[in-house]
C-alpha cells in the first residue's frame, strides 16, 4: 500500500498524534520531576519516620513549663498589688487622723 493512497486526513490525524504523544511525555517528565523534587517549606523540614510521640511529650512539657511560668507571675503580682493594697491603707489611715486633728484645731480656733 503505497503512501499516496493513504489519504491526507489520515496522515494530519497521525501527526497531532504522535505530536500529543510527543508533548505529553515531556510534560509528565518534567512536571513528574517536580513533585518528586519539591523544595516547598513542609518538604525541607525534617520529619521523623517511625513515631511522633516525642513530639507530643515536647509539647506538653512546653505547655507545662508556660503554665509554671504564669503561676508564678501570678503570684508575685498578686504579692505586689497585696503591699500595693496595704501601703494605700495605712496612707489612707495616716490622712484620716490628719483630717480628724485639722478640724479640732478648727473648732478650737472658732471658739
Amino acid at each position: 500500500m503505497p503512501l499516496a493512497a493513504i489519504t491526507p486526513q489520515i496522515l494530519f490525524i497521525a501527526g497531532c498524534a504522535l505530536l500529543v504523544y510527543i508533548l505529553m511525555r515531556r510534560s509528565y517528565r518534567f512536571f513528574g520531576a517536580a513533585k518528586r523534587r519539591s523544595t516547598g517549606p513542609i518538604d525541607v523540614q525534617h520529619r521523623p519516620v517511625t513515631q511522633w510521640d516525642g513530639v507530643q511529650a515536647d509539647a506538653d512539657a512546653r505547655v507545662n513549663r508556660q503554665q509554671v511560668e504564669l503561676e508564678e507571675m501570678s503570684r508575685q503580682m498578686r504579692g505586689e498589688i497585696d503591699s500595693k493594697l496595704i501601703a494605700l491603707r495605712e496612707l489612707s489611715a495616716r490622712c484620716d487622723a490628719q483630717i480628724a486633728k485639722l478640724e479640732s484645731l478648727l473648732d478650737r480656733a472658732q471658739r
